[in-house]
């Protein structure tokens, strides 16, 4: 019986048929990993939420009231109580979310402070870095090298429906705070006039389980300008004597990338743990999430409209008085954003405004 020399093997045409079987496979499959990383991501951002909303509950519990969205802390001012109240209220949850070293080392620093240094400078943060207690893990800026030694923090706080911060007539933290001011409660604390500031669980008057306390920002790396997660110099949300938000809509990109501001405002959004200025780390309820954000003038200390946003797909998360998590849809009801700001009653802006204002007697029944 004769031997045959022949081998057996794939031709080219059968190599081909699997190859191209293995591209189809992976390709279907590639989405769905994607999908199971997000939605896993998704639900550590909410458990991060989660512990900042106990973490302010506590606070609460403790001082009776809560944090004041920014403080003069000195060293972190122009050197003086009329100083720029720059020092943010998730500095003061430190010790509430097992941070207590960090926040003690952050008081210290203050002290040796040169007046008119930053936030941003103490050493002890910039030591210890970024803290994944206030980092979305969905946030672009999670693991930016360019600040790796920066504390940030992608999770803001509320001030409410309007753009003048909280119906002041200035675009300063430091203006004066008028007493019957109720659309925040993440007010800016003035040393002389501190129990006008202070917010307590008794001036949630919509109900906690109705009021927005925090939501979170993508903190795009600083110098791209991108409308999700930075802010545009605008002017043309002045209108009539008050701020509008409805032309941020529009406000120019830049022609040769549409997806940035044709001018970026001067900020670090997002991007300093200890900053307390609007722009840098709070949020307004007058455009919807992930709509452009404007500042007038485009300074640290502008007043605008800035819009929570994120890196999950189609909203942001939102952490409510009440402790409790919500996903919160870029399509939610946001009213009339040509309508002018209002100092009370019902928001102008919606389902959103409504859920920014703690008394503005609206009715929330859908999202």
């Amino acid at each position: 019986m004769k031997r045959s020399d022949s081998k057996h093997g794939f031709t080219l045409v059968e190599l081909l048929v699997v190859i191209a079987i293995i591209g189809v496979l992976v390709g279907l499959l590639l989405p769905a990993v994607q999908s199971a990383r997000e939605a896993a991501r998704r639900m550590q951002c909410s458990n991060n939420m989660k512990q900042l909303g106990l973490a302010l509950h506590n606070y609460h519990s403790a001082f009776n009231q809560f944090p004041a969205g920014a403080v003069w802390f000195e060293g972190y001012t122009g050197g003086s109580p009329n100083g720029t109240r720059t020092v943010s209220a998730a500095i003061f949850l430190m010790p509430f979310m097992e941070m207590t070293a960090l926040y003690e080392g952050f008081v210290q620093d203050a002290k040796q402070a040169v007046p008119g240094s930053s936030p941003w400078e103490s050493e002890t943060l910039r030591t210890a870095g970024p803290q994944s207690s206030f980092l979305c893990p969905s946030a672009a800026s999670a693991d930016a090298t360019e600040y790796e030694n920066i504390s940030k923090n992608t999770y803001v706080f509320s001030v409410g429906d309007e753009l003048w911060h909280n119906a002041r007539t200035n675009s300063q933290e430091s203006s004066t705070i008028s007493q019957g001011d109720y659309r925040s409660i993440f007010l800016p604390a003035l040393p002389d006039r501190f129990n006008e500031t202070k917010k307590r669980f008794k001036d949630i008057q919509d109900g906690t389980a109705n009021t927005i306390a925090m939501s979170e920002v993508a903190a795009t790396p600083r110098g791209f300008a991108t409308i999700r997660g930075d802010v545009a110099a605008f002017n043309g949300i002045y209108s009539g004597g008050s701020g509008v938000p409805g032309p941020c809509l529009t406000v120019p990109l830049n022609v040769n990338n549409p997806r940035e501001y044709e001018t970026g405002a001067d900020c670090w959004r997002g991007l300093i743990l200890g900053d307390g200025r609007t722009i840098n780390n709070k949020f307004t309820t007058t455009l919807p999430p992930n709509a452009p954000s404007c500042a007038y003038g485009g300074g640290n200390n502008s007043w605008g409209t800035y819009a929570p946003s994120s890196d999950h797909t189609g909203g942001v998360q939102a952490l409510m008085f009440d402790g409790s998590v919500r996903f919160i849809t870029d399509s939610i009801d946001a009213g009339d954003a040509y309508a002018p700001q209002v100092t009370s009653g019902n928001s102008p802006y919606g389902i959103w405004g409504a859920m920014g204002s703690p008394q503005g007697k609206e009715v929330i029944d859908s999202q």
